[in-house]
């Protein structure tokens, strides 16, 4: 097989695999949805501090999580455990 029929039949192979992985995704999109579609984080507030540094505060699962964000990474500077209305002292 020259090599031209050799690209030409991978391409076809990749593309058939593409196609049949987008049909499968279209067929199980509601049970992908409802399997990864909740989320149990949520970003409540983000400041500012310096270009390219920011404060955030986040709630992840029932905690509050203050967290440093800058162009390298996230670092946890508090956790914050949740409350509930009986446990207050």
């Amino acid at each position: 097989m020259n090599t031209l029929g050799a690209y030409s039949v991978s391409m076809a192979i990749l593309l058939g695999g593409l196609i049949g992985v987008a049909l499968l995704l279209a067929r199980y999109r509601d049970r992908l949805h409802s399997y990864f579609g909740a989320r149990l984080s949520v970003a409540r507030k983000s400041v500012e501090v310096a270009p390219g540094a920011r404060i955030m505060v986040v709630e992840i699962d029932g905690l509050t999580v203050v967290c440093g964000v800058n162009k390298t990474g996230v670092t946890t500077l508090q956790v914050i455990q949740r409350t509930t209305a009986g446990s207050e002292t």
